[in-house]
């Protein structure tokens, strides 16, 4: 891919079987799904404070929470407002922030129930409805991680949110609720039935394997507190946004292959169809694009992103100063994003926690100490 950047000045372009898997291999893979844009080995800080201090308990990803909050602030945010946005942004997969003792909660109290099998008609995704056990082993409440967590990785919305299609019910409906154009969040609820294994980060296997029945609804997401509109609602949707980017080559590959929609499975190799979601996919997120050339699409992610910070923070009324191009200062901003995509690995993720640091330093002194970025001044009469 070629990056250039008038280009994207003028455009950003959007553009093994199941079974039993050993205490080893899983120990293996959970550490490799640590990665990118899921939680890395960062810990969070509460962005409101100051000196920071970290949670041990709880991890976070480089992108969902450090560079988004540097890059609010280099799109105009009020520090507060920014510092809102990153968490919410985070929040989305981890639920409360931090785990331990949670400081920040959603607020959500009703999560839509599986229809009765009973009364699921026969498709291409639930063939046999009549045989299908009625266990909800995917979508269920009972898998959702913590009370109210409506954007949960394995409640009824774990595909809505995390592997989301650009299109208006999906990732285009986040949008428009984020942007306010809409009051409520419809969502697509996605529940499985009769599965081997219920969906959790405790069961890597292959759901399409594994599940007989799927069967998908349009409801009103309950987001309780989290209003249309509204910072915590724009960082909702920036990190279904960035699972669009990181999770696109498997969106891409469930598409081809015919599936009801895209989620991480345990595949066998780079020739199956659906190498593209493998639960390790995210280890190969960052890194010289010579050796991990999926670093090419995280780059493309962090201009996404920065795109609608501007778009938000101009239409909505809540932009402090105005956005600093990609282009200031050299190019600034623009290399550092590209370093922060293909410098250090996922491995490695200090780097480019302090990057983002390095990033949101260099935008508040920048904004605050050129009249140019300032939408507000105050003018005072002269004095006689």
């Amino acid at each position: 891919m070629e990056y250039n950047v008038s280009k994207w000045l003028r455009y950003f372009s959007r553009a093994s079987a199941a079974g039993t898997i050993s205490a080893v291999m899983l120990l293996m893979l959970w550490a490799a799904l640590g990665q990118a844009f899921d939680e890395e080995r960062l810990y969070f800080y509460d962005p409101q404070v100051t000196p920071r201090a970290v949670f041990s308990d709880t991890e976070v990803s480089s992108v969902h929470f450090d560079l988004v909050g540097s890059l609010a602030i280099a799109a105009g945010f009020s520090e507060a407002d920014a510092a809102r946005i990153q968490v919410y942004s985070q929040m989305v997969d981890s639920g409360r922030l931090p785990v331990g003792q949670p400081i920040y909660s959603f607020t959500a109290s009703s999560f839509p129930s599986a229809p009765p099998i009973s009364s699921v008609m026969t498709d291409t995704f639930c063939p046999s409805p009549s045989t299908t056990a009625p266990t909800v082993t995917m979508g269920s409440l009972a898998l959702v991680e913590c009370p109210s967590c409506f954007t949960s990785r394995f409640g009824p919305y774990t595909i809505f949110f995390h592997f989301p299609h650009d299109r208006p019910d999906e990732l285009q409906a986040l949008r428009a609720w984020a942007f306010g154009d809409v009051d409520s969040l419809m969502g697509v609820a996605t529940f499985g039935y009769s599965g081997t294994y219920s969906y959790t980060w405790l069961n890597v296997a292959n759901l399409f394997e594994t599940t007989p029945c799927f069967v998908t609804t349009t409801q009103t997401v309950d987001t309780g507190d989290v209003v249309a509109g509204s910072p915590p609602a724009f960082g909702v949707y920036l990190h279904s946004l960035g699972d669009n980017w990181s999770h696109g080559a498997c969106i891409e590959a469930a598409d081809a292959n015919g599936l009801p929609f895209a989620a991480h499975v345990l595949r066998d190799g780079p020739n199956d169809p659906l190498y593209a979601c493998r639960w390790t996919s995210h280890e190969a997120e960052f890194g010289d694009p010579a050796q991990f050339p999926d670093s090419n699409r995280s780059f493309s992610a962090t201009l996404a992103l920065y795109q609608e910070m501007i778009a938000f923070s101009q239409s909505t009324g809540f932009a402090r100063y105005h956005p600093i191009p990609l282009t200031a200062q050299n190019n600034y901003l623009y290399n550092k994003l590209y370093t922060f995509a293909h410098t250090s690995t996922s491995a490695n993720p200090q780097p480019r926690r302090r990057l983002a640091d390095d990033l949101r330093a260099w935008a508040l002194q920048t904004r605050q100490g050129n009249p140019a970025y300032w939408r507000f001044r105050a003018v005072f009469p002269l004095l006689p």
